[in-house]
């Protein structure tokens, strides 16, 4: 269909349709509802209450941060206006912008949220979601975000946001258009994820394999007196990490410590730690005596030995040249020793990550020096060593290229999402058209 623009005279939009509109989003709601104010009391079970967390990727995610208030306090919590279903959740701050439409009418709604509902018959409350999640509102927005430790926006710059409204059936054929558009690239983005997870299955598998029945399938195996290790090839050694090397605990610094990058030492800390590497993204310097037992050497394991989260403990990365001469936090713990190479495999293996959940204390997330030196391990000589690190080094190129590729297709297919949703809120694309041939079709 050929169709007439105009400009909108807002540089982040550019030219839109003759007969869409635009004005600031209080002129075209029926309610704004904001839910700021006293945090209600916490219970173990009664009515969910949707916090900030929860609304993620367009959607309510009743996954994340599970927490419920009590029935009889549901009608004085929500005294200022219960949701329907339809209804457009916005976050106010921690995290600002996230959006999702009401898909259960039977749930709270906790501070940092804000409730919309467009004018019937004027604003379609799902083109409301995907207008605030397009790119150039999400953009447009941080213009209007203040806090220095939380960006956030504040109640009264609501009626300086606008939006973009085409004709009101309109509205409903984009809606209709990015639900089937964005179902499609969602269900190729889970397809793709769920490959990606087999994948490291199959690398972690591949890893416990070798480092405990080595690379001849011929071998002959004796029992290795360890029940969760099974069977070992018969001219191996079982032997405790202690006797192989020395595990370290990290600096303990204060925070007057820190410095900035050219003023001091890096600390490597369990958030360097990501998909067995040394990642740079979060860094911490500090200006302080660091004992030279504490620089980290080239082949030393860096372990995340105490954190919040119980998955996440037992991490681990090769330090190598780059992250060498630095030191390493008081939460992490380095092993050292002539044979890390091998032993990095060995932390990497489903055997050390199923047996680290039964060495963690009862009251805090933490793989002590003891426990760590006393884990048990299957040893081969030299060159049996070396082979089989060799293998597995060229085996975790092979699955670190495929994830790689899998993982550049994943952030593809989500900018083209985003770039998809923008175009149809802001009429640069016809979603009439697709209709038009698919009934040709």
């Amino acid at each position: 269909m050929n169709r007439k623009y105009k400009d909108s005279g807002i540089e982040w939009i550019g030219k839109i349709p003759y007969n869409w509109i635009y004005g600031g989003l209080t002129k075209f709601v029926s309610s704004i509802i904001d839910y700021r104010g006293k945090t209600p009391e916490k219970v173990e079970s009664g009515v969910f209450l949707v916090t900030a967390k929860n609304i993620k990727n367009g959607e309510i995610d009743y996954s994340i941060s599970k927490e419920y208030v009590k029935k009889e306090d549901y009608k004085e919590i929500m005294r200022r206006g219960l949701p329907v279903i339809g209804d457009v959740l916005f976050t106010t701050e921690a995290p600002l912008g996230q959006v999702a439409n009401v898909d259960d009418a039977n749930i709270a709604l906790a501070q940092r949220i804000i409730k919309f509902r467009g004018k019937k018959n004027v604003l379609n409350n799902y083109y409301l979601k995907y207008w605030i999640s397009s790119s150039g509102f999400q953009y447009y927005l941080q213009t209007f975000a203040t806090g220095s430790t939380a960006m956030g926006i504040k109640a009264s710059k609501l009626s300086k946001l606008i939006v973009l409204l085409p004709p009101f059936n309109d509205q409903k054929e984009i809606v209709d258009f990015l639900n089937e558009k964005t179902f499609e690239i969602d269900s190729l983005i889970a397809a793709k994820k769920k490959l990606i997870a087999l994948l490291e299955e199959q690398r972690q598998a591949i890893i416990t394999e070798a480092v405990t029945k080595g690379l001849d399938p011929n071998v002959k195996m004796k029992d290795s007196g360890v029940e969760w290790i099974g069977e070992i090839p018969e001219h191996w050694n079982l032997l405790r990490i202690k006797y192989l090397g020395d595990a370290i605990l990290g600096l303990t610094y204060s925070p007057s410590d820190v410095v900035s990058k050219n003023e001091g030492k890096l600390v490597l800390r369990s958030s360097n730690i990501r998909n067995g590497k040394i990642d740079y993204n979060d860094t911490v310097y500090v200006n302080c005596a660091v004992p030279p037992k504490l620089i980290t050497k080239e082949h030393d394991i860096l372990i995340c030995s105490r954190n919040g989260s119980r998955e996440l403990i037992g991490k681990c990365a090769l330090i190598d040249r780059n992250s060498q001469d630095q030191t390493f936090g008081a939460f992490t713990t380095v092993f050292r020793s002539e044979i890390n190479e091998f032993l990095f495999y060995i932390f990497q293996s489903q055997l050390f990550k199923s047996q680290i959940g039964s060495y963690l204390t009862s009251t805090i997330n933490q793989l002590t020096i003891s426990k760590l030196r006393n884990f048990p391990v299957a040893i081969p000589n030299d060159l049996e060593r070396k082979k089989i690190t060799n293998f597995l080094q060229k085996k975790a190129l092979e699955f670190d290229s495929i994830i790689k590729n899998e993982k550049n297709a994943i952030d593809n297919l989500k900018e083209y999402r985003q770039s998809l949703i923008y175009e149809a809120v802001t009429g640069k694309i016809d979603v009439r058209d697709y209709k038009k041939e698919e009934a040709l079709s």
